[in-house]
C-alpha cells in the first residue's frame, strides 16, 4: 500500500472514495482526532481536509476517481476551526448554519458538534434538509444527540423525527420552521446544549432569503453561521436581536454532487430505514389518515353508489366540493354527472384498488413522534391498512401520506 508522510501542521485535501490508516502520528478531520491504527473513511461523495497534528505516516487506499491535493494557502479550514472555538466559548444555546448547496454547511455542523463533544458538552444536531437528509430519512427533519465525534452526519442515529412529506421545502416553509422549533424545545428540555441546526441549500433567490429570515426570527438563534461569500451581508441585521453573526468562506475546492448523486444518496437513506421493515396491520377505524384527499372526507355508504354507478366500489367519501371513489378494478363510470348533482358536488375523482401501494408515509404515535413507513396495501373489506416499518413496537395514531412513492429499489417517484 502507498504510504504518505506528513509533517506537523501539514494539511492535505482528500477526495473520496478513499481510506486512510494512521500508521504513525495523529490526524485531525473536522475536529475529530485519529490516532495510530485508526481509519479515516472518505465516501465517494465527500472530501475532507486532513490536518497532521504531529509528524505522521498514513497508509492510503484510493478508489476510482479519488484524489489527494495540497491545501491552497487561501483554504478557510484554519478559520473554520478558530471560529468554532470562539462560537462555543460563549456557551450558545442555539446555533443555525446557513448556506447554499455544497457550501460546507453539513461539514461545519459536524465540526461544531465534534468540538462541543471534545469540551464535554451535550450537543443536539438538527438536520432540517428534507431533500438531502443525513441523520434521518428524506422528507423528515431529524435530530441526533451525539455522544462521540464523527466526520459525516450519516454516522449519527436519530432520537426524534418530524415528517414534512416532500423533499422540496418550498411549499412547507412554515411547517418546517414549526417542526424545527418542536425539536429545539425537546433538546433543551432534555438538557442538550448547544442545539446546532443545519438548513437546506435553498438560499439563492428572494423567496429563499425571506424564508431563512423568517426562520431566524422565529427560532431566535444565539449564533448565525453564514457559509459562502455570495450571501454575506444578508443576515447581519439580526445583530439587532442579539444574534452573533459569523460569515465564513466556503472551501475553495470541494466535492460537488450532481442531481443523480443526490438521488442515490436519498435512495441509500430510504433503504437504511425501510429495507428490513416488517409489516404491521393497522385497523382503519383506529387511526387518522392524512395527506391524501380520498380519506380526508366524510365516508359514504358504497352500496347505493355501486348500484347507481354500476361498478364495484370499495370506498367512497366526500369533501365540500369533491366526491372520491375507490374501485375494485378499472371500469367505465356511468351516471357520474347525475351523481354529482345528487351530492351537490362539482368534482368527481376515481381511484383504483392498489393506488396506495408503495406510498411513502409517516406513522405518528400519541406523543407526536413520526416514523417512516411504506404502504403495502389496504384491505377495504376488513378495514385494515398494511404498512411496512422498522418501528413495529409503537402504537400509532396517524398515517401521514407524502408526495412520494418508492420503487422496490428505493428510488423515488414524486406525485403531483
Amino acid at each position: 500500500m502507498p504510504i504518505l508522510n506528513l509533517k506537523t501542521s501539514e494539511k492535505i485535501k482528500v477526495f473520496g472514495p478513499a481510506s486512510l490508516i494512521v500508521r504513525e502520528g495523529s490526524l485531525d478531520v473536522l475536529g475529530k482526532r485519529f490516532r495510530v491504527n485508526d481509519r479515516v473513511i472518505v465516501h465517494m461523495y465527500k472530501s475532507y481536509v486532513v490536518h497532521a497534528l504531529e509528524d505522521s505516516k498514513i497508509e492510503l487506499i484510493l478508489g476510482e476517481q479519488a484524489s489527494i491535493q495540497p491545501v491552497e494557502p487561501g483554504e478557510p479550514y484554519s478559520e473554520w476551526i478558530s471560529r468554532a472555538e470562539e462560537i462555543l466559548s460563549v456557551n450558545p444555546e442555539k446555533i443555525i448554519v446557513l448556506g447554499g448547496v455544497d457550501e460546507g454547511k453539513s461539514s461545519y455542523k459536524v465540526l461544531l458538534s465534534n468540538k462541543a463533544v471534545e469540551k464535554g458538552l451535550k450537543p443536539a444536531v438538527i438536520d432540517a434538509d428534507v431533500g438531502q437528509a443525513d441523520i434521518g430519512p428524506p422528507a423528515f427533519i431529524s435530530m441526533s444527540y451525539p455522544d462521540r465525534q464523527v466526520i459525516w452526519l450519516r454516522e449519527l442515529k436519530p432520537v426524534a423525527m418530524r415528517f414534512i412529506g416532500d423533499i422540496k421545502p418550498q411549499n412547507y416553509k412554515a411547517k418546517i420552521i414549526a417542526k424545527i422549533g418542536e425539536l429545539i424545545d425537546k433538546a433543551l428540555k432534555d438538557g442538550r446544549r448547544p442545539v446546532i441546526i443545519d438548513t437546506d441549500g435553498w438560499i439563492n433567490d428572494n423567496i429563499a432569503i425571506l424564508y431563512k429570515s423568517m426562520m431566524i426570527e422565529e427560532l431566535k438563534p444565539d449564533i448565525i453561521v453564514v457559509l459562502g461569500e455570495n450571501i454575506h451581508g444578508f443576515f447581519t441585521r439580526y445583530r439587532i436581536l442579539g444574534s452573533r453573526i459569523y460569515e465564513l468562506r466556503s472551501p475553495s475546492i470541494r466535492r460537488s454532487r450532481n442531481r443523480e448523486e443526490r438521488r442515490r444518496l436519498r435512495s441509500d437513506k430510504y433503504r437504511e430505514f425501510l429495507a428490513e421493515a416488517k409489516t404491521v396491520k393497522i385497523p382503519m377505524d383506529n387511526i387518522i389518515i392524512s395527506g391524501t384527499p380520498v380519506f380526508t372526507g366524510i365516508p359514504l355508504d358504497t352500496t347505493p353508489l355501486g348500484e347507481l354507478l354500476k361498478s364495484k366500489i370499495l370506498y367512497a367519501s366526500k369533501t365540500p366540493d369533491t366526491l372520491y371513489i375507490v374501485l375494485e378494478s378499472p371500469s367505465r363510470i356511468e351516471n357520474a354527472e347525475y351523481l354529482k348533482k345528487i351530492y351537490g358536488l362539482g368534482k368527481f375523482r376515481v381511484y383504483v384498488k392498489g393506488f396506495e401501494r408503495d406510498h411513502y408515509v409517516a406513522l405518528t404515535d400519541s406523543e407526536g413522534n413520526d416514523y417512516p413507513g411504506v404502504i403495502e396495501k389496504i384491505d377495504y373489506e376488513n378495514r385494515l391498512i398494511y404498512v411496512k416499518t422498522l418501528y413495529t413496537d409503537k402504537e400509532f395514531r396517524i398515517i401521514k401520506f407524502s408526495k412520494i412513492k418508492l420503487t422496490k429499489e428505493f428510488t423515488e417517484q414524486l406525485i403531483e
